[in-house]
């Protein structure tokens, strides 16, 4: 996930450490849809964890641009101002790449984090925020009341899921990201991976807002699946075994 995430990232043009940015994207990941036939092999999560995770709460200046790294290349994590958190960060914020939850948590801190201390100043109070929206907009429910349910062999629409993230969190356009796979039989088939709802530029309350325009890598015209969290145990038990 990180490895692939990392190469998206590179798409968009880095803007300067003090360039203004105008609002958050709050991303979110599916595991069984980043990792399944990804090339590289994901870390097997805990059971339990069979939802919607974070990935990140970054800000942004448009749908192409985001300020990063703006502590420079000194900047380091200290765990021990978000001890309180830790709990649920490794249930709602683990990380599916085999360097560990810590040091991703560290990447998105200093990568981004760093960058908008005028509306989070501290450590504890970005991650804290991004608990918060976690709660406050549940990725599993929205989609579960609009009937996008993992399935493995359902398609789905982006009409959709953009029904859901209308009726659930108010915005009329939020950010998705895919890949394609190709299966056994030769067929291909779109899974949508991670979603952004983007987040308000307000120290007073973060709130959800239309996000701006964006290709990324998703398209709309073919459906999407959302495969279980089966189907990535199965190919992580296949690759013990192998």
């Amino acid at each position: 996930m990180f490895l692939l995430c990392f190469v998206l990232l590179l798409s968009q043009s880095l803007v300067s450490a003090d360039d203004a940015y105008n609002y958050f994207d709050f991303v979110r990941q599916w595991s069984p849809n980043s990792c399944y036939k990804s090339g590289h092999q994901c870390k097997e999560l805990p059971e339990q964890i069979n939802y919607w995770t974070i990935h990140g709460l970054w800000p942004s200046k448009d749908a192409s641009h985001y300020p990063a790294d703006c502590a420079g290349s000194s900047c380091h994590l200290n765990t021990t101002t978000i001890t309180d958190l830790l709990d649920e960060m490794h249930m709602r914020w683990p990380t599916d790449y085999k360097g560990g939850d810590t040091k991703f948590w560290s990447h998105e801190y200093c990568k981004h984090g760093t960058c908008c201390t005028d509306i989070l100043p501290e450590i504890h109070s970005y991650f804290n925020a991004a608990l918060q929206l976690n709660h406050q907009l549940d990725v599993d429910t929205a989609l579960a009341k609009s009937g996008i349910l993992p399935d493995l062999n359902k398609p789905y629409s982006f009409a959709q899921l953009d029904s859901a993230m209308k009726s659930s969190f108010g915005v009329d356009q939020a950010t998705y990201w895919c890949r394609f796979i190709k299966e056994d039989d030769g067929s291909s088939r779109q899974l949508m991976f991670q979603i952004s709802v983007c987040i308000t530029k307000d120290p007073t309350s973060l709130k959800p807002q239309d996000c701006p325009a964006s290709g990324r890598t998703c398209v709309r015209e073919k459906p999407f699946y959302l495969l279980p969290f089966s189907v990535l145990r199965v190919e992580q038990q296949e690759q013990t075994l192998a």
